[in-house]
């Protein structure tokens, strides 16, 4: 089935409405309500969503919305709050968020929620709140179904159906925990401020990841804890007939399998998955290991950095008057401390560089007359030994001596 053969066409048309954060805000007032209610009218409906959303409602304008003819308020509907509630709970019902039914004893309407609504709805909820969520101990409660099955026969297949979808949800809780740590590290690399990132490292990080899954995950929960006992009984289920035989005989009883064959075919594919996850399970883990190692160690050196430089006003006049060269930096520091760029003389600024000489080019010299200059030279030498002869220098010497 594709999905808007479930749902209608224009559900998520209020989602990108100008409008979207009073139908947002609406709908968990629908929800809040429901969670207390079985079935409520639909004027006590409307009163509700305008006392929670009186104030943001008497500014609103809903004159902008395209609605068709049937749906569309008149002005003096949208004067009120109540007015404007009244509309908003028209816009869900044409939407399909909400149905509305005729009170058999009497002739008020009351307000119906759609499964499909239900969840979309919880699932927007959810998207907007940052508690903390409990981990289930998804190892230990395979373990335990399957371990308990082999106690009691009659609940072979529910045990199997059970930690089949502990399993899944054991994978699936792992990879939004690896996400999860992927999402921190990146809010981690855009905070400027110390505290911040000291309150994400120490309290938002440690509460919804450390405390909640990771610390569990090691220690009451760990996989290397439980992996071979369960290894050790899907090997048994796998091996033995009369077990499949009674799953498969269990989930006909319950209408889950038309025939055996296709039960057969299940209870592999099922235990085939089991095994899969437990035997593959510690590599995700190692996954998430480097990635929290990764995140804290990263988180760390940022502290360390932030710490060590220079964040006093000096500093980041420093900084800006670095960057004072992009004209965008300039703008604003002419808009917010009227500065402007100059430029000034000093004791370099009429130097000027010598131009490189052109390489000299003059005529070879011409030989000279050398005749009659080897005697000449001859008498020079002779001359100059007889000058400084070694008797001379040793008597020079000695005289000195």
């Amino acid at each position: 089935m594709e999905l808007f053969e479930r749902i209608p066409q224009r559900l998520f048309s209020i989602l990108t409405s100008s409008h979207k954060d009073i139908y947002s805000a609406a709908l968990f007032v629908v929800r809040d309500v429901f969670r207390m209610e079985l079935v409520i009218r639909k004027e006590e409906l409307a009163g509700r969503i305008a006392d929670a959303l009186e104030l943001r409602l008497y500014s609103a304008d809903f004159g902008d919305e395209e609605m068709e003819e049937d749906a569309r308020p008149e002005s003096a509907d949208t004067a009120t709050a109540m007015g404007k509630a009244y509309f908003i709970l028209r816009r869900f019902q044409r939407d399909g968020w909400i149905e509305e039914e005729q009170d058999s004893d009497s002739f008020d309407v009351n307000i119906t929620i759609p499964d499909y609504s239900i969840k979309i709805i919880n699932l927007l909820y959810d998207l907007t709140e940052e508690e903390t969520r409990e981990y289930n101990s998804y190892v230990y409660a395979t373990y335990a179904a399957l371990k308990n099955a082999g106690e009691n026969e009659d609940y072979y297949y529910n045990a199997l159906r059970t930690a089949y979808r502990n399993s899944e949800d054991l994978v699936n809780e792992l990879k939004t925990l690896f996400n999860n740590i992927r999402r921190y590290q990146k809010r981690a690399e855009g905070m400027l401020d110390v505290n911040k990132l000291l309150k994400q490292l120490l309290v938002s990080y440690r509460q919804q990841i450390i405390d909640t899954v990771y610390y569990p995950l090691k220690t009451i929960d760990s996989v290397p804890r439980f992996k071979n006992p369960i290894l050790t009984i899907l090997a048994l289920w796998n091996e033995d007939p009369d077990i499949q035989e009674k799953i498969v005989a269990q989930g006909m009883r319950s209408n889950v399998y038309k025939t055996e064959d296709e039960g057969h075919r299940d209870i592999i594919d099922k235990l085939n998955f089991i095994e899969d996850t437990f035997n593959t399970v510690e590599d995700l883990i190692a996954s998430i290991d480097r990635k929290h190692n990764d995140y804290t160690n990263a988180s760390i050196d940022r502290i360390r950095y932030m710490m060590n430089s220079d964040r006093s006003i000096k500093g980041k006049l420093i900084e800006i008057l670095k960057r004072s060269q992009r004209p965008q930096i300039m703008e604003q520091m002419r808009d917010a401390a009227v500065a402007y760029a100059h430029s000034y003389y000093d004791e370099h600024s009429l130097y000027q560089r010598r131009a490189d000489r052109e390489p000299f080019k003059g005529n070879a010299i011409r030989q000279s007359d050398t005749e009659g200059r080897t005697e000449m030279e001859q008498d020079f030498l002779k001359a100059i030994r007889q000058q400084y002869s070694s008797k001379k220098i040793d008597g020079f010497i000695m005289d000195k001596l």
